[in-house]
């Protein structure tokens, strides 16, 4: 009977060619190159999808990993020169693709490549498990297939790609991070899974395959350099889980204290404790928002800040629509959205510039929100430390109206009032 797996030099071969960059995977990148960059560009899903499928990506970074497992310099020189040779054509020809592409907006599945959470860092540490196993395998399989498709290292490659062209530093260093998790992790888990594989290998009679032989002073230096790129990775791990419930404590601030309301925008500043939200839907009334500020902490955000822009409702079918029109709509609409999400910001970093100076106005406010109703009524809610007299809050809202005239309506609210 035959075996289903590769014999230890069986594997080290097939490991040996898919992590070297010849004619015929050069041909493959290209494709891949111009299929995910194409389908990044016009937002399609199902030809990104067979970008993944086809990049040989994946060869290179288990040849690294297997490398440095075995301490193979020959198989670690061929998967990494393979490797920077095919970052280097992918960053260049996708750059190349979208300066001259007519489509030059973000679409979802760009900037779905710029934000790595938590969740890419795990589905990479079991994708490069799962793919040094199915590289094992002599039969046919679908495991290396789904793990090209599942650790996704061609987007946010032709992303960074996109990036440069664009000059957009912040899509920059989020795709470009995103790559590089995936890089890291995939070769971290091929290591450890070539370990353990020889480590359980009958065969310990040959040289070389004791798990626990001391390692030479190259072979210390190899491992110094897999821990050195391992603890950014780690660290910002721990950043994304931080941001990650942080986003979460948002949502559901916003679900349980907000109403019935949709959340369009949501920034938030760990740095400076400020939570930004632009919201549309039912108008919130200064109560409502009252107990949200003072809830704060009940949702693990406490010393955190809440300020709230209500624009008019959003069309709920607007996603319906989109899917039914053809590629040049979508297109337009998507730019369109754009548009509206930039003035919406500028809109509220005005309007936050407009709050800082109201509160100046008097000693006795204690915080100042903006709240725009359906009807694009502007209101503006001041939290007051005190009570203050009748006479002064008359001149206070005098005094905001002449300086602000869209104002359309200024009402107070007490820091010990509760809904």
């Amino acid at each position: 009977m035959s075996r289903k797996n590769y014999l230890s030099p069986q594997f080290l071969t097939k490991i040996s060619e898919d992590g070297t960059l010849n004619i015929e995977s050069l041909i493959i990148l290209t494709c891949a190159i111009f299929i995910a960059s194409i389908g990044l560009n016009v937002n399609s899903t199902a030809t990104i999808i067979g970008a993944m499928l086809i990049s040989p990506l994946m060869g290179p970074l288990l040849a690294i990993g297997t490398g440095l497992a075995l301490y193979n310099t020959n198989i670690l020189r061929k998967g990494a020169i393979s490797l920077l040779a095919e970052i280097v054509i992918s960053l260049v020809a996708s750059t190349i693709y979208f300066h001259f592409s007519p489509l030059t907006y973000a679409s979802q599945e760009i900037i779905a490549r710029t934000s790595p959470t938590i969740w890419d860092v795990i589905i990479a540490f079991f994708g490069g498990s799962a793919g040094i196993i199915g590289a094992r395998k002599k039969d046919a399989n679908n495991i290396v297939p789904g793990v090209a498709i599942a650790t996704a290292l061609m987007p946010p490659l032709c992303t960074v790609g996109y990036s440069i062209a664009a000059g957009n530093l912040k899509y920059f260093l989020g795709s470009g991070y995103l790559f590089l998790i995936n890089c890291v992790f995939i070769t971290l888990t091929a290591f450890l899974g070539v370990k353990i594989m020889k480590w359980l290998s009958h065969s310990a009679g040959q040289p070389g395959l004791s798990f626990f032989r001391k390692p030479t002073l190259k072979e210390t230096g190899i491992v110094l350099v897999v821990i050195i790129l391992i603890i950014p990775s780690i660290l910002s791990a721990g950043h994304m889980v931080n941001k990650t419930l942080v986003d979460q404590n948002v949502q559901n601030l916003v679900a349980h204290e907000l109403g019935d309301v949709d959340l369009i925008k949501e920034n938030v500043d760990s740095q400076e404790k400020t939570i930004n939200l632009t919201v549309s839907g039912k108008k919130i009334n200064a109560k409502k928002i009252q107990a949200a500020k003072a809830n704060l902490a009940e949702y693990n955000l406490k010393g955190y800040s809440l300020n709230i822009v209500q624009v008019a409702q959003v069309n709920p079918n607007a996603e319906n629509q989109l899917d039914q029109l053809d590629r040049q709509v979508n297109n337009i609409l998507n730019q369109r959205q754009r548009e509206q999400e930039q003035a919406n910001e500028e809109r509220q970093q005005e309007q936050e510039k407009h709050n800082q100076e109201i509160e100046k106005l008097s000693p006795a406010i204690s915080s100042v929100t903006a709240v725009s109703d359906n009807k694009n009524k502007q209101i503006t809610l001041i939290e007051l430390k005190k009570n203050i007299s009748a006479k002064k809050k008359k001149a206070l809202v005098k005094q905001i109206k002449e300086k602000y005239p869209n104002i359309n309506l200024v009402e107070f609210v007490q820091e010990s009032e509760k809904e």
